[in-house]
C-alpha cells in the first residue's frame, strides 16, 4: 500500500470531523458520491509538478497547509461588500463568506417563472432529479485532485436552473469572500447551472479576500447548455495577496447553444484555474476570453480545453497577460477537433507583455485536428512594449511611466471591451489600472 502524503492524510481526518455537518450528508447517493471521490483523491493524491498538465506550477505551498471546513456561519457586516463587491451592478445577489451562504447579504427577490436560484446546500437538501442525475457528470474523464477534494467537501455555491425558454433579464452575481480565520480555512464551492433549451443567462463569479491571511477557495462550475442556450460567464478572480485559488469550468453543450467565458486573473499568490467546454452537438459554441495580471510575486496558472464533437462548431479564444516585477504567468490552450467534426471554425490566440525582466511566462497553445475540412488557427506571441511608441508618446508631452501604461492598458483592452456588460466593464478596466503606474492619469486620458 503507497504511503499517505500528509497533506492526504490530513483531508481524511478532516472529513471525519465535518462529514455529518455537510448539506446533504444524510441522503445515501450524496454521501456515496463524496467518499468515493475521497476514495480517488487518496488513489491520485493532489496534482504534482511531475504531470504535464502542472509542470509549470508547484501545489507546494498549498498541500503543506492544513487547511479546514468552517461549520459555522461567519458574520460579516453589509458595509464590507461595498470595499469587495460591485454594489453598482444591479443582479440577482448571492453572497458566501467562508464557503457559507449568507442570506441577510443576498437578494434573489423578482425572478421570473420557470427560474429556480438558491444557495447549492439548499439544493443539496432538497434535490432535483436534474441535481441528482447531472452532479459530477460534467467532470467526466477531467477531474484533478482538487476537484477531487471539492466533490468531497463542497458545502456551498450557486444553483441556477432554468426552463426552456426563461431568460433572465441581469446577472446572477455571487460574490465569494475568503478569510483566514484562525487556523487556515478552504472554501469548497460547487456550482451547478442548467439551461432548457433557449435559456439565457448571465453568471458573475467574484472571489475575493476579506484579510491577510492564507486561505484556499477551491471551486468547481458544472455547466449544462440545453439546445440554443446562451450563456455568458465571467470570473473575477480578486483574492488576497496571500490566497490560494484553485478552480475548474466543465461545461456539456447542445445544439446551437453559446457560451462565452470571461476569465479575469488579478489576485492570489497562487492561482490556477481550468476552463473546459465540450461542443457535444451541431452548431454548439464556445468563446473564452482572458486577462491576468501576475504582479509581485504571483503565479497564474489558466489552462483551457475545447473538444469539437461534431459538424459546425465554432470556437474564439483570446488570452493576454500583463506580467510585473517578479510575476509568473502560463497559459496552456487546446483544441480538440475530434473525427467527424467537420466545418468546424476555430481560432486561439494568447499574447503576454512583459514589463519587467524578472517577469516570465510559459505558453503553450495546442491544436489537434482529426477532421479534413476545417477552418482553424493558433498562435502565441511574448514580448517588450514597443519603444518607438512611448518615444512617440513621449514626445506628445506624456510621461514615461504614462506612456508605458497606456501602451500596457491599449494591449489589454481587447479582451476587456469582450465584456457586454457596461458595469464590470468599468470594474475590470479600474482593476487593471490600479495595477498600473500612474493608473488615475490614463483613466482620465481615456
Amino acid at each position: 500500500m503507497t504511503r499517505m502524503s500528509p497533506a492526504i492524510d490530513h483531508y481524511l481526518s478532516e472529513f471525519a470531523r465535518v462529514e455529518r455537518g455537510l448539506p446533504g450528508h444524510d441522503q445515501r447517493w450524496l454521501s456515496n458520491m463524496r467518499r468515493d471521490a475521497l476514495d480517488r483523491l487518496v488513489e491520485a493524491g493532489l496534482p504534482s509538478a511531475r504531470q504535464e498538465d502542472w509542470k509549470y506550477t508547484d501545489v507546494r505551498p498549498i498541500a503543506k497547509r492544513s487547511f479546514e471546513t468552517r461549520t459555522e456561519d461567519d458574520a460579516v457586516a453589509a458595509a464590507t461588500l461595498g470595499d469587495h463587491g460591485l454594489s453598482d451592478l444591479p443582479a440577482h445577489r448571492l453572497v458566501f463568506v467562508s464557503g457559507r451562504f449568507s442570506p441577510g447579504l443576498s437578494d434573489m427577490a423578482a425572478l421570473p417563472d420557470g427560474a429556480v436560484l438558491k444557495p447549492l446546500s439548499q439544493a443539496l437538501a432538497a434535490p432535483t432529479e436534474a441535481l441528482r442525475s447531472r452532479l459530477g457528470t460534467a467532470l467526466d474523464g477531467q477531474a484533478s485532485g482538487f476537484s477531487e477534494l471539492n466533490s468531497a467537501f463542497m458545502t456551498d455555491g450557486v444553483y441556477l436552473e432554468l426552463a426552456p425558454g426563461v431568460a433572465l433579464d441581469k446577472p446572477v452575481y455571487a460574490l465569494f469572500l475568503g478569510r483566514a480565520g484562525e487556523h487556515p480555512l478552504m472554501a469548497n464551492l460547487r456550482h451547478f447551472v442548467h439551461l432548457g433549451e433557449n435559456a439565457q443567462a448571465t453568471l458573475v463569479e467574484h472571489y475575493a479576500g476579506l484579510d491577510d491571511g492564507p486561505y484556499l477557495s477551491n471551486t468547481v462550475t458544472e455547466i449544462f447548455a440545453g439546445r440554443g442556450a446562451h450563456l455568458a460567464r465571467c470570473r473575477l478572480q480578486m483574492e488576497a495577496d496571500r490566497g490560494y485559488h484553485v478552480g475548474s469550468a466543465h461545461a456539456l453543450q447542445q445544439r446551437d447553444s453559446r457560451i462565452a467565458y470571461h476569465n479575469v486573473d488579478f489576485g492570489a499568490r497562487l492561482a490556477r484555474t481550468d476552463t473546459n467546454s465540450r461542443l457535444n452537438a451541431v452548431g454548439a459554441e464556445a468563446d473564452i476570453y482572458g486577462l491576468y495580471v501576475p504582479n509581485g510575486r504571483r503565479h497564474i496558472d489558466n489552462h483551457t480545453r475545447i473538444d469539437h464533437l461534431h459538424p459546425h462548431g465554432r470556437s474564439r479564444e483570446l488570452y493576454k497577460g500583463v506580467l510585473m516585477e517578479h510575476g509568473r504567468g502560463v497559459f496552456n490552450g487546446k483544441i480538440i477537433v475530434h473525427r467527424g467534426a467537420q466545418k468546424t471554425d476555430s481560432e486561439q490566440s494568447s499574447a503576454a507583455l512583459l514589463l519587467s525582466k524578472n517577469a516570465e511566462v510559459d505558453a503553450k497553445p495546442e491544436l489537434e485536428i482529426y477532421a479534413d475540412d476545417v477552418k482553424c488557427a493558433h498562435g502565441s506571441t511574448v514580448g517588450q512594449l514597443d519603444e518607438d511608441a512611448v518615444f512617440y508618446l513621449r514626445s506628445r508631452g506624456v510621461g514615461l511611466d504614462a506612456a508605458r501604461s497606456l501602451l500596457t492598458y491599449s494591449f489589454a483592452d481587447e479582451v476587456i471591451q469582450a465584456l457586454e456588460n457596461r458595469v464590470l466593464r468599468r470594474y475590470v478596466e479600474s482593476g487593471l489600472l490600479a495595477r498600473l503606474p500612474n493608473g488615475e492619469q490614463i483613466q482620465e486620458l481615456l
